[in-house]
């Protein structure tokens, strides 16, 4: 909101209230009225004292208080007595006769005013003269801090005003209220001259601020009435019109002029600046000059009248650069803006960020500004940039006027300029999704391929926006739904970024991949769910989007973790019922997975490594087994074959064991078997073998048991590989 709407709006309500405290008035004594019929009882005799007294029944009124003496001062709802009430309805005679009785004249009610405030609101002479003779108390104060001073300037009359004065000691005309405010004050805003020649007459002080700031000039000046002069021209005749007192400023940098512009009142502008000292360039905290605001505001003959009041040669710009030009500009008003460029002083001179009016006119669509400037000023240049590349035809489709941007492509616009980021005019439409915007740019020839700095095309920036109508109109021109921009990004993830799930579905069912992975591996899965958009989620799975997919970064994140790490459960748990895995379940998979092969691996080379061992082995096991047979066909009833080596075990000859053979069966060398049981001693040597190798012996149970046949846990045989392998077991190194 502007300064000077603000100040309109608070005139505005200062108003109302006085409406509102007239209508209350009026309310009670109609509801008075009302219940002067109503039943007796202790709260009906309190409402007819008071009808006697709004009524002017005298009798009834001395009949009542007689019985009653507490009836003088009953008070009703509102807090008012009798004797208030006579001051309402104007009954003289029937206040005397509760002053008589002894009622209070200072009583107040439930606004602390007094009799004397309703006597001097209404500006009744004669009752403040009754009042007064009764000691009224003229200093007392309401609700709002205002004592019956205040109140009698809103009086049109100034006779009660006069007669209050007169009771009034040295010192006391300046009483503030609440807000700071002298009857000085409120006689300027209520536009009373003569109230204010009286004040100022008994000493009151024109310079005192109230809570904005304002002193009684501020509220002469901000008036919209004609009459307005009168009071501002007896301020300034009354008192000495000192450069200080016309340019002071409130609290918020605003001078009388400032006030007078805003309300439009030339005549009060035309008296302010008919005075030498008075400044028609001062600024106010948003450095805006009176200029500005008549600009702004569109009254062109103050405008006028200002630019032939500036004697500095000079047009003021604001804290942003902006001259008195743009405002006029940005609002639309051609009138205005003709009688600044008819000025010889007035240039269209560049704010801080470069832009001219011209740009200012197109990006608020104050076409009747253009066509006026462009007939004022033939030589514009209509694509001149801005400090960052921007033209008026920028500006136009940034904020969505196709009349505007129909007009300057008419006037030669350029339609494909860049700025400094590459964008084109297309690219402020599609970004803000102005459809007919970007229908009236690419029927004037736009092109829809180009690429902005970061590689980004226009369906990029009409996605983050969720335009999906304007995304249905790009691809329909020829952009490719998968396109990506220089971080790989297309612009189905640009989408789900803002979840937006119509434009997402525009560019599916355009075949845009959802499984399309940018530079750092994320999918457009993995922006829904970092944002907890669960539609989008379950319209992407519905396009069948691969839930699993991990980034490129060191963390390796699935969608699924971007879910938990937010917080959103729901996403979350949609997410696992659709088969989602976070980065740790997929590792502890892919571990398993590795011992799996390396367990593989690892058998493998251990079998190549001792290939041969094994098929001689395989071979011994079967020479081992013609032995067996050859014993069974000795012809000995006990089957004991006696010890010359030849007749041995071939085993153990076979492998150099015949000492170690003869240390487990006795110098005799003889041995007994039972019938096709093989000697032990060669499979034994076979596993001790492989355990000084350091091989795993649970690789090699397989074989020893193959040479140790069925027989060889059991019997003899047991009791023999008890005795042979009783050290490697002592020691752990026998795993049976």
């Amino acid at each position: 909101m502007s300064n000077c709407e603000v100040c309109l709006e608070y005139r505005c309500i200062k108003q109302l209230t006085v409406c509102l405290s007239r209508l209350c008035v009026t309310i009670s004594v109609f509801v008075l009225q009302a219940s002067a019929t109503s039943s007796p009882g202790p709260a009906a005799l309190g409402s007819q004292v008071h009808a006697a007294a709004v009524n002017g029944d005298r009798s009834a009124l001395l009949k009542l208080i007689t019985a009653e003496p507490s009836l003088q001062d009953r008070e009703d709802q509102f807090g008012r007595t009798p004797l208030m009430y006579c001051v309402l309805a104007d009954r003289l005679d029937c206040a005397e006769i509760l002053l008589k009785a002894g009622a209070s004249v200072n009583k107040t009610d439930h606004s602390q005013r007094s009799a004397l405030h309703l006597a001097a609101q209404k500006g009744n002479v004669r009752f403040l003269k009754l009042l007064l003779s009764r000691r009224a108390n003229w200093l007392q104060k309401d609700l709002e801090e205002m004592t019956p001073l205040h109140l009698a300037t809103r009086h049109p009359s100034p006779k009660a005003l006069a007669l209050l004065l007169k009771h009034i000691g040295p010192g006391e005309v300046d009483t503030q209220d609440k807000n700071k405010q002298t009857a000085l004050h409120w006689s300027a805003f209520y536009n009373r001259p003569e109230h204010v020649r009286l004040l100022i007459k008994h000493d009151s002080n024109i310079g005192i601020p109230d809570s904005e700031g304002k002193i009684p000039l501020h509220w002469a000046a901000h008036s919209q009435e004609a009459s307005a002069t009168q009071t501002v021209r007896c301020i300034l005749k009354e008192a000495a019109p000192t450069e200080s007192l016309l340019n002071w400023q409130d609290y918020e940098g605003r001078t009388p002029l400032h006030f007078s512009v805003a309300d439009g009142n030339e005549a009060v502008v035309e008296v302010l600046t008919s005075y030498e000292g008075c400044n028609v360039t001062a600024y106010d905290n948003l450095f805006r000059t009176p200029l500005h605001w008549a600009a702004l505001l569109g009254h062109a003959r103050i405008v006028h009248l200002l630019l032939e009041r500036n004697t500095s040669g000079t047009i003021p710009s604001d804290s942003q650069g902006a001259t008195p030009l743009h405002y006029g500009a940005q609002s639309n008003n051609a009138e205005t803006v003709g009688v600044f460029l008819s000025h010889p002083s007035v240039k269209d001179e560049p704010d801080l960020e470069g832009r001219t009016a011209f740009m200012w006119a197109a990006g608020k669509g104050s076409d009747d500004v253009i066509c006026t400037m462009l007939a004022l000023t033939p030589h514009i240049d209509i694509n001149m940039a801005d400090k960052y590349g921007g033209t008026a035809l920028h500006a136009a489709s940034l904020s969505g006027h196709v009349s505007t941007v129909k007009l300057l492509l008419e006037r030669g616009a350029m339609v494909d300029s860049l700025d400094v980021m590459k964008h084109t005019p297309l690219f402020r439409a599609c970004e803000m999704g102005h459809r007919d915007v970007i229908l009236t740019l690419i029927k004037g020839s736009a092109r829809v391929d180009l690429v902005d700095v970061d590689g980004h095309t226009a369906l990029h920036w009409a996605a983050l926006g969720g335009n999906a109508e304007v995304c249905q109109i790009l691809m329909e021109n020829g952009i490719s739904p998968n396109v990506q921009d220089q971080a790989g990004r297309t612009p189905l993830q640009c989408a789900a970024y803002g979840g937006y799930i119509t434009c997402m579905a525009v560019l599916m069912e355009t075949n845009a991949d959802p499984n399309i992975q940018d530079k750092e591996g994320r999918t457009a899965l993995h922006w829904s769910c970092n944002n907890g958009y669960l539609d989008a989620v379950k319209l992407l799975l519905g396009y069948n989007a691969f839930p699993n997919h991990m980034e490129h970064t060191e963390e390796r994140y699935t969608p699924l973790d971007y879910a938990l790490l937010g917080g959103h459960s729901e996403v979350t748990q949609f997410m696992l019922e659709h088969g989602a895995l976070s980065i740790a379940a997929i590792q502890d998979i892919a571990a398993a997975s590795i011992q799996a092969v390396y367990k593989g691996y690892t058998v493998r080379k251990a079998f190549r490594e001792r290939k041969q061992l094994l098929m001689r082995h395989e071979q011994l096991r079967k020479d081992a087994a013609n032995v067996t047979i050859a014993h069974s066909q000795i012809p000995f009833k006990t089957n004991v074959h006696t010890g010359r080596i030849a007749l041995s075990c071939t085993l153990c000859l076979a492998f150099g064991l015949k000492d170690f053979h003869q240390s487990i069966h006795g110098p005799t060398n003889v041995h007994t078997f039972k019938e096709n049981s093989p000697c032990l001693l060669p499979g034994l040597w076979l596993f001790m073998w492989c355990v000084s190798d350091k091989c795993k012996p649970r690789l090699y149970i397989q074989p020893l048991f193959l040479c140790l046949g069925n027989e060889g846990k059991n019997s003899e045989g047991e009791k023999l590989c008890s005795k042979s392998l009783w050290p490697l077991q002592r020691n752990g190194g026998f795993l049976w």
